[in-house]
């Protein structure tokens, strides 16, 4: 059966005036495009290999804390949507600045122990102790649910 096949094909009249045309990139078009080709890894392995020395030289790290050091001060702002300065903390050689509507100082556990805003003072420690050679003064009077004194000291 498959001499009858190739016999038939045989058999077939051939055309004279029939054009190929070869479909792909032949000759110094293929040879541009590899060149193009090569040259765009080229210059991606140096763009990758330029920012992994520009991380490294300018010491980014994952995970590591930032550190600030200045020899005046440190100020740090807090900005909203229009540019304007919601929040200032100010470290300087003299004192820590904190501009805000409201500060507050908690635990690792999440629990208040100091806030303050415009209208309150709020400390929520268990205790208070004021430890100045004068003590503190109150211009008018205070409420509290015990006073104690340290151990064989008198209360005054």
């Amino acid at each position: 059966m498959p001499q009858e096949q190739y016999a038939h094909r045989s058999a077939m009249p051939s055309a004279e005036g029939l054009q190929v045309y070869k479909v792909g990139i032949y000759g110094w078009r293929k040879r541009c495009l590899y060149f193009f080709v090569l040259l765009l890894m080229i210059l991606i392995l140096v763009n990758l290999a330029m920012t992994i020395w520009i991380l490294k030289v300018m010491n980014f790290t994952i995970g590591n804390p930032l550190y600030f050091q200045s020899a005046r001060n440190v100020t740090v702002n807090i900005l909203n949507e229009k540019t304007k300065v919601l929040t200032r903390l100010v470290t300087g050689p003299q004192a820590v600045e904190a501009h805000s509507q409201k500060f507050e100082v908690k635990t690792l556990s999440g629990k208040l122990l100091f806030s303050a805003d415009e209208n309150e003072v709020v400390v929520g420690a268990e205790r208070l102790r004021v430890l100045g050679a004068e003590g503190t003064v109150f211009p008018k009077s205070i409420e509290t649910p015990s006073v104690r004194a340290d151990p064989f000291k008198e209360l005054r």
